[in-house]
């Protein structure tokens, strides 16, 4: 036996020896003849295939990176997943030409990267700054990849991944309109809302490449390819259409100008479509044109109580409408912000954290409105990243030009893909005056692809021109360190914000102590989350745990110090454990960083009611009004409750009519609103007020029974005594 054993251990031994030796020739092979970037080694046509399988699914996903549907995480998974893979198996394949010469825009990209990083220096919170800075190298990296798989071919492929999704959306969320298929909406924007989470990022993401479909067909050679492409673009103009999202509208225009400039420009000359032949000329306009009409005409059936369209389109620069005013108040606050912060910028990612000593009454008066960027590209690069990121950003947009120029200029070029990029380029550049595309996800992956396809074309000239390549040896440790800033800025982040959604459901279903131990995981993967810190405040305080709140409301400041509701929950808890001065210090602290703020407002106006500064509490609680605007009642029914101890009975009337207007469920303020018809002697108005407050809550029938204010009601009116009837039996 001992010799069978020996003759195994050294079989064994030799095997282990042999592997070892092919696994190591394998690595050394790797690692040093091959694979080399922008050569395919053997294994190459696979991983071609991969590359646009992974880019393939990268590309479909997009129009759900802020949809309604999915969990609220799913807008850093999708990057956070496929970007990496779609990163390695481009790297590992050797796929597209080599990295020399580089692509013409990635200096101008690097550069506007280097800015963001030196913006850091004056940045709030310089987690949220590094956020953004891995969001923006996931689309240089994108841009690089789609820029190196250059080949015709190739560019092709991915062009239909992106016109393929473009039909699918378009599709579904038309075919809503009529029968609220799948998403169970009745209308296109409905429709569109679950499927992007917002109008404006569905506007954004057709802007980017309705115009490329429009080139595709303009430039199909077989008329199945054309009725296909055509059909893409009749869906998507109508859908478009249904939207009308104002600036998208506009910038629509500007893109579709873009493709017939380019697509019918001779190659000497300034020649245009009028130089095309009759049929050229009229096709394009009875597709996009018959689009348009298809959508007017429906629209009243798929958006009965919407606007009509005259009045959207007329309401396009009414300086009076709300998301105008809204904006206008943004632009003034960055201007004002980049006014304060001129040499320097506030640092990327940070302009949430440094804009809100400049919010307005405008702005607060609609608390859902994203307050992120200033919804203008151009002035957050200017605030954020200072005059230095202003010329990066204009270098790059100059490059952009000269290239297209530089492109226009040469033969052989595909005329129809340069169309339908710089038609996408165009548009998006239009509607950066009025959104933030490019921080947005889904749209931002299309321009980051758009810009990717420009280089392509321009490496093609240079293909058959021998270059270095660049070894994966080589990239190793940035890949490394890339890992490193993946996980720390990105991935960790992501598993925050997912307890972050579990924990809101949980309150939504009132499940405090499960919400309260969910936001604890999102704060162990992401503790520079001044939402979660915040969120946690004001749970606790709705559970009465007065010292608790106070706890993790400064802890969100610690992060955002600039969080002035922090410092009002803070009060709010100091006013229940009876510290009347800290809590009015606290109000006064969230005022110091904005004066608008309206909560803190009405807290003050309540201390002055109490210590009987009657006109300064007037002045405190009508600036609250005018902040809150009609969604909350709070200022209204204090103005009320001051006008009435005043003697001012009809003002207090009609701030209770106010606050009636916005809780009309409410017992209390019909209640009141009757009370104080009956003491003006409008008997007849008092009654219905009257009777909905008693439908509302029986308690106020035994009250009312009582009330000295309606004893002419009770003797006039005979539904009156029919009303307290109940009551009066009981008594």
């Amino acid at each position: 036996m001992r010799p069978l054993r020996g003759f195994l251990r050294l079989s064994w031994e030799q095997e282990s020896l042999n592997l070892r030796k092919a696994v190591a020739e394998k690595v050394a092979g790797d690692m040093s003849t091959s694979p080399t970037i922008g050569s395919p080694d053997r294994g190459g046509s696979s991983r071609c295939r991969a590359l646009d399988l992974g880019l393939g699914v990268l590309i479909a996903a997009v129009p759900l990176v802020y949809s309604g549907l999915a969990r609220a995480s799913l807008k850093w998974a999708i990057l956070g997943v496929l970007v990496p893979v779609i990163s390695f198996l481009w790297l590992w394949g050797g796929v597209g030409r080599p990295f020399r010469p580089l692509p013409r825009l990635l200096a101008p990209l690097l550069a506007l990267f280097l800015v963001m990083a030196v913006s850091l220096f004056h940045a709030i919170n310089v987690h949220y700054g590094l956020q953004r800075m891995a969001f923006v190298l996931i689309l240089i990296f994108l841009y690089l990849i789609v820029a190196y798989c250059h080949q015709a071919a190739r560019q092709d492929l991915l062009i239909g991944y992106l016109l393929l999704t473009l039909l699918v959306v378009s599709g579904l969320s038309l075919c809503g309109c009529a029968t609220g298929f799948l998403l169970t909406s009745v209308t296109p924007v409905g429709m569109v809302v679950r499927l992007f989470g917002n109008t404006n990022y569905g506007a954004a993401y057709l802007l980017t490449v309705v115009p490329l479909a429009f080139a595709a067909y303009l430039n199909a050679p077989h008329r199945v390819e054309k009725g296909l492409y055509g059909t893409t673009v009749f869906l998507s103009m109508a859908l478009l259409t249904f939207l009308m999202v104002r600036g998208a509208w506009i910038s629509i225009w500007v893109g579709l100008w873009a493709v017939v400039w380019v697509y019918f420009r001779r190659e000497r000359g300034q020649g245009t479509i009028r130089d095309a032949s009759p049929r050229s000329q009229i096709g394009p306009l009875l597709l996009v044109g018959s689009a348009v009409i298809l959508a007017l005409a429906l629209w009243p059936l798929c958006m009965p109580e919407a606007p009509s369209v005259a009045e959207r389109v007329f309401g396009t620069s009414d300086p009076t409408f709300g998301s105008l005013q809204m904006r206008l108040a943004f632009w003034r606050g960055t201007v004002q912000l980049i006014r304060d912060h001129l040499w320097t910028g506030i640092g990327i990612g940070n302009f949430a954290l440094a804009f809100v000593p400049y919010r307005t009454p405008v702005i607060y008066r609609s608390p859902t409105m994203q307050i992120e960027h200033p919804h203008n590209e151009y002035l957050n690069v200017w605030a954020e990243l200072g005059p230095l990121g202003v010329l990066a950003f204009a270098w790059l947009l100059i490059s952009v030009i000269r290239l297209v120029w530089a492109l226009l200029g040469r033969s052989g070029v595909r005329r129809g893909v340069l169309a339908g990029i710089l038609g996408g380029l165009a548009a998006s550049a239009a509607y950066a005056n009025l959104f933030y595309v490019v921080h947005a996800p889904a749209s931002a992956m299309n321009v980051a692809i758009l810009l990717g396809l420009l280089d392509g074309m321009d490496g093609e000239v240079i293909q058959g021109v021998k270059r270095p390549t660049v070894r994966l040896r080589v990239l190793i440790p940035a890949l490394l360190l890339m890992g490193l800033l993946w996980f720390q800025y990105f991935l960790a982040p992501l598993a925050g914000e997912f307890h972050y959604f579990l924990a809101q459901r949980d309150f939504r279903d009132e499940r405090m102590d499960q919400g309260l131990r969910r936001l604890e995981r999102s704060l162990e993967w992401n503790p520079q989350s001044y939402v979660a810190w915040y969120r946690r405040a004001t749970a606790l305080f709705s559970q009465e745990k007065y010292p608790e709140t106070i706890h993790e409301a400064h802890r969100a400041l610690q992060v955002h110090p600039n969080l002035e509701s922090a410092y009002w929950v803070i009060g709010s808890a100091y006013l229940k454990l009876g510290e009347k001065p800290k809590a009015k210090a606290m109000f006064l602290k969230a005022l110091d960083i904005n004066p608008h703020y309206p909560h803190a407002l009405n807290n003050l106006g309540i201390r002055a009611v109490e210590e009987g500064r009657l006109a300064e509490a007037e002045a405190l609680f009508l600036r609250a009004a005018e902040g809150l605007g009609r969604g909350y009642v709070s200022p209204y029914v204090n103005l009320a409750n001051l006008y009435e101890s005043a003697g001012h009975v009809e003002a207090a009337l009609q701030m209770y009519e106010t606050a009636v207007t916005i809780e009309p469920n409410s017992g209390s303020h019909s209640y009141h609103m009757a009370r104080l018809r009956a003491l003006t002697g409008d008997l007849r108005e008092a009654y219905e007020p009257l009777a909905r407050a008693i439908a509302l809550d029986e308690a106020w029938r035994a009250r009312a029974a009582k009330e000295s204010a309606f004893t002419a009601m009770r003797e006039s009116d005979s539904r009156v005594r029919v009303l307290l009837r109940a009551s009066t039996d009981d008594r």
